[in-house]
């Protein structure tokens, strides 16, 4: 089967090499699909013969207007990261949800409050995520129509990024989802707080645990654990989790 993974920029990521390690010496194969828009994109995975996509940014809501049927994930998030041939239809996913989850389980209990920056299918995913695990969950954005709308049917709490600063003061965990630096996130103290990025190509926060007492978790787990879904609903069969990891691990 033939699988491959749309976006931009996508020419770093770990996807192919990720899907190797899963499935050593199968005959599936996993590549980057460059197209322009995702028009192009969709027209390729739909004529030259790919059986599934992951979608990453900036493509993971705009990707729903061409799929024929959604799993509750997608349909609660608004946004889809995975894409499958079904019986002649277009089914979207959302394994982005179990990225999040597995990653955060260990270092957070019921009631602690969460808070997440970016309202975009990552940081959706994220809130989502978060309020599954039992957490009081607040989404930080700029845009605040977006965030606000997203919170009222998710029934979690917004905050604008004026109010951030004292959001994180009051939390245990803080997910951030952007894929961009923001200037205000390097006068935040972290003190005490688990810190977890979805940017695992160029995090901001990677150096809190040297520059105050905090946990930082990678995005690479985000990565993993998102691919571990992914890579179950294309094949449907478990990828090699350990051969996974130490991928990562020697990255």
């Amino acid at each position: 089967m033939r699988f491959a993974l749309i976006g931009d920029p996508i020419s770093h990521s770990l996807s192919p090499a990720l899907f190797r390690a899963a499935y050593r010496g199968s005959l599936h194969s996993y590549e980057l699909l460059y197209a322009a828009t995702i028009d192009e994109a969709v027209m390729r995975f739909k004529n030259e013969g790919f059986d599934g996509l992951n979608v990453t940014t900036p493509y993971k809501e705009d990707i729903l207007k061409y799929t024929d049927k959604r799993d509750h994930l997608t349909d609660i998030i608004g946004a889809s990261n995975l894409i499958l041939k079904e019986d002649n239809l277009i089914a979207a996913y959302n394994t982005d949800f179990f990225g999040v989850k597995m990653s955060i389980g260990n270092y957070i209990c019921k009631g602690d409050k969460v808070v997440v920056l970016g309202c975009g299918g990552a940081g959706r995913a994220a809130a989502i995520a978060a309020k599954a695990e039992g957490c009081r969950v607040t989404i930080v954005n700029r845009s605040e129509s977006k965030a606000r709308i997203f919170s009222e049917s998710a029934g979690i709490n917004y905050k604008n990024i004026e109010h951030l600063h004292n959001e994180i003061k009051y939390s245990t965990l803080f997910i951030n989802t952007l894929s961009i630096s923001l200037d205000v996130l390097d006068k935040i103290d972290f003190t005490g707080k688990i810190v977890f990025e979805a940017n695992y190509k160029s995090p901001q926060l990677s150096d809190i645990e040297n520059r105050c007492n905090a946990k930082y978790i990678s995005g690479k787990y985000w990565l993993l654990n998102q691919a571990v879904q992914s890579f179950q609903l294309f094949t449907s069969s478990p990828p090699d989790l350990d051969s996974m990891r130490l991928m990562l691990d020697n990255i």
